[in-house]
């Protein structure tokens, strides 16, 4: 259990570099991010998950999604203002919401 849970986070290093990169997210922060993702995933791989695991996990990747997209208008704002105007799509953008989909997949 404990591998499968490990093997899904290391699949997360990517995304989770990238939203520090661009500045959305502190060190601290992905660092919560990662130990709230663990604390959901384990729950997942109980031998009866409840409804409400399910629920929990995606509630957490929704409001993590809006403030990933509150934070990237703020970035794009300031960017605006000193004249690079073009913020192209990473990696991060459509993680969250294919996350959001696997868990729905899963219950």
């Amino acid at each position: 259990m404990a591998d499968i849970v490990q093997y899904k986070l290391e699949r997360m290093v990517d995304e989770l570099e990238d939203l520090e990169q661009r500045g959305l997210f502190n060190r601290r922060e992905i660092a919560e991010i990662v130990k709230q993702r663990r604390k959901y995933e384990y729950r997942l791989k109980r031998p009866c998950p409840l409804k409400q695991d399910f629920i929990a996990y995606i509630e957490y990747e929704t409001q993590l999604d809006a403030l990933r997209r509150l934070r990237k208008k703020s970035v794009a704002r300031e960017l605006k203002k000193q004249g690079n105007k073009n913020v192209k799509k990473s990696k991060s953008d459509l993680a969250g919401l294919i996350r959001i989909m696997d868990i729905y997949e899963l219950a």
